[in-house]
């Protein structure tokens, strides 16, 4: 009897539990309700407030002194940006990229935090308010970085205080990626924003390779090119991010990122979010036309042409029968250097206040009617390199404008470090058996103040033959 008594109440109790669980027919899944952060107007201020706190207090490119955005007083201060990066594909590590406006930014920050898969709660688009009670900002590695403030410098916010700081809107909004006409045309101010730029295609040396370089460790640069302008920037990607290991786009079209600087801070760079969204490349490449010759017995004993510098003098930009142009009309141009006794030529974008930088330094007309076998042959070395600026060229109807000549790209070795001091000379060489008539060759520097830099210097260009 007791069994059954025992089976009559579980039964029961099972039946009123089943009907206070299910309110309605359709089994609905209980909603939460998300309520809008409510600030007080005098408690919110804005990125811009806190970048311009900042460089009251450092006035000079050199000064790197920590700003707290909170009065002491303990008064509630927010800073609302929308979220523009994400963490999801592993590109990102530990940041949040905001900036003020979902459509037309006028300024961004980055915000150091010590947490992982963010993107589940501070997903792209999402506003948030950033309340920066003992929190401060300084500049690091190029960029604006919110963080706690220890040692006189800022560090990641501790993932528990983040979770207190951070209020979230109910729902993400549309980010409109901020169309840059050109890369001439980007500046410091749009950095860690959501970049759109046009036109772009990876260079023609990347065909086929992955987004990282193997051989990295934690970042590898990748250079695009503008159809538009010939402009360049690098396309920066992490050695942890989960498409690590995909295929370039070999197309051109137009990319999507967050504009950044790398961790040397001597170039603008573009870091994506994830690449299927990131890359719409669908159009035709707009690379030069390339030389290709296949001689056989190559550089014989008749020189042709030979040119070591050493009859001019250090600092000289006047090099007889050469043409030494800056296509913008600038004042940086070729001009000889002399070090442990040997003379060369060089260029660099370093402290030129010119960006872009592009300089053309063209042979006179070497002719190659009476000859076979032709061989070009010279000498490049680089010094604090942060990028290649150099490329060589061929053209036969050069007449002294650069822009009116049709030229061919010459794929050779180029020297290719280091980034700190100088490194050695590297041999080049071009199979130029197929041209004729009066030849010119020409070095093209394409660089920028505050963008690629790095010291080109040439040597002992050779024209050898049969």
């Amino acid at each position: 009897m007791k069994k059954l008594i025992y089976s009559f109440i579980s039964l029961a109790l099972m039946a009123l539990t089943f009907n206070s669980c299910v309110k309605d027919k359709d089994y609905d899944t209980p909603q939460i309700k998300c309520e809008e952060p409510q600030l007080d107007p005098s408690e919110v201020s804005s990125i811009e407030n806190a970048l311009n706190a900042w460089q009251a207090e450092n006035p000079t490119s050199y000064d790197r002194n920590v700003v707290e955005l909170a009065p002491a007083d303990g008064t509630p201060v927010y800073i609302p940006g929308y979220v523009v990066s994400s963490d999801k594909t592993g590109n990102f590590y530990k940041e949040l990229y905001i900036q003020d406006d979902a459509t037309d930014p006028s300024h961004a920050v980055k915000i150091a935090i010590d947490m992982r898969s963010m993107f589940a709660k501070y997903d792209f688009g999402r506003k948030i308010y950033l309340k920066v009670n003992g929190l401060g900002i300084n500049k690091s590695h190029g960029e604006m970085v919110i963080g706690e403030i220890s040692g006189g410098d800022v560090t990641a916010i501790r993932e528990n205080l983040a979770k207190k700081s951070i209020k979230r809107a109910c729902e993400p909004s549309v980010i409109t990626a901020k169309v840059i006409p050109s890369i001439a045309d980007i500046t410091s101010d749009m950095i860690g924003m959501f970049i759109q730029l046009d036109q772009m295609q990876f260079h023609y040396t990347l065909q086929g390779k992955p987004f990282t370089d193997p051989n990295d460790s934690y970042d590898s640069d990748r250079k695009m090119l503008s159809c538009a302008d010939g402009g360049e920037i690098l396309l920066e990607t992490s050695t942890f991010a989960a498409f690590k290991d995909n295929i370039l786009p070999e197309a051109q079209g137009s990319v999507k990122g967050i504009l950044s600087r790398d961790y040397g801070d001597d170039n603008f760079v573009i870091r994506v979010l994830d690449p299927v969204e990131a890359f719409d490349f669908n159009g035709n490449r707009c690379d030069p036309a390339m030389l290709d010759c296949h001689g056989t017995n190559i550089g014989g004993s008749n020189i042709l042409f030979n040119e070591d510098f050493e009859s001019y003098s250090s600092g000289d930009t006047n090099i007889p029968g050469w043409t030494n142009v800056n296509v913008n009309s600038g004042t940086t141009l070729f001009k000889v250097g002399n070090y442990s006794g040997n003379n060369y030529v060089k260029c660099s974008a370093y402290h030129s206040n010119e960006n872009p930088l592009e300089v053309w330094l063209v042979t006179p007309p070497i002719n190659l009617d009476n000859s076979t076998g032709e061989e070009l042959t010279f000498r490049t070395e680089t010094g604090y390199n942060n990028g290649a600026a150099l490329s060589v060229y061929v053209s036969t109807d050069f007449t002294g404008d650069v822009h009116t000549a049709t030229w061919l790209l010459v794929n050779t070795t180029l020297a290719n470090g280091p980034s700190s001091g100088y490194g050695s000379w590297v041999d080049g060489s071009a199979d130029i058996s197929c041209l004729s008539g009066n030849v010119y060759v020409a070095f093209k520097y394409y660089g920028g103040d505050g963008g690629v830099t790095t010291t080109f210097e040439i040597d002992d260009v050779k024209v050898s033959a049969n």
